[in-house]
């Protein structure tokens, strides 16, 4: 029999963020994966290597709640909860987290929420056309049971593994200083320093964008760098 050690896991990836995930863990779990491939990575490789054949038997043992996992809202339908939210696309991320910061949403017992267009389906590491793929799910599940597998009555419903008992800590990415006066000061600062600058976002000096530049070397993280159509004195 192999020890734990012996035995190595990978995980075929829709999306860089499980990727990230499995290498970065989360609040000091370690994720139990040894290595993630993506979707579209290994896809031809493995229809190669296939060889057709006419009656092939499933292996599979999910049913219409852990396919539907794969678009969204499908987390949030299997806790049975009338009590969840659920979007995907970044844009709609960002603005419903804001909702909830602000209180304008009731309070919630799970958000489920997708950067990824319609969930995992729609991750760029994924082959197929993303509502192509939705589609096909929706095919797949409806000649499902809802459910194939069962824990026992002798099994814990969450092993006591899986929970997580560290919070992370919160570190703000976009703070200029800890000091509100100091960071409208810098704040100035960078928008008097952006006015001087082209404003074509040409990269040359090193940064992504005039903005970024001008915030850069308002903090000292610019490194010496110039930007190379400024000439001093004459704001060109």
């Amino acid at each position: 029999e192999l020890s734990d050690e012996e035995i190595g896991v990978c995980f075929i990836s829709p999306c860089p963020a499980k990727v990230s995930y499995v290498k970065n863990g989360f609040a000091g779990y370690k994720s139990q994966v040894d290595t993630v491939v993506s979707i579209n990575d290994i896809y031809f490789q493995l229809i190669a290597k296939m060889q057709p054949k006419a009656d092939v038997k499933s292996l599979s043992n999910s049913g219409m709640i852990g396919i539907g996992w794969a678009s969204t809202g499908g987390e949030a339908t299997a806790i049975f909860n009338e009590s969840y939210l659920a979007a995907d696309g970044i844009e709609n991320v960002i603005r419903v987290l804001d909702q909830v910061e602000n209180g304008n949403i009731p309070p919630l017992e799970f958000i489920e929420l997708n950067a990824c267009s319609g969930g995992c389906v729609g991750g760029v590491m994924t082959m197929q056309n993303p509502f192509i793929a939705k589609a096909r799910l929706q095919t797949l599940r409806r000649y499902l049971p809802v459910s194939q597998n069962f824990l026992s009555k002798e099994e814990s419903y969450i092993p006591e593994s899986y929970i997580f008992n560290e919070i992370p800590t919160y570190h703000p990415i976009s703070r200029l200083s800890d000091s509100m006066a100091e960071s409208m000061r810098m704040m100035a600062d960078i928008q008097k320093l952006r006015d001087t600058l082209p404003g074509i976002d040409c990269g040359a000096c090193g940064a992504p964008n005039c903005r970024a530049f001008a915030e850069d070397s308002v903090r000292n993280k610019s490194c010496g760098a110039k930007c190379p159509l400024y000439k001093e004195g004459d704001g060109k």
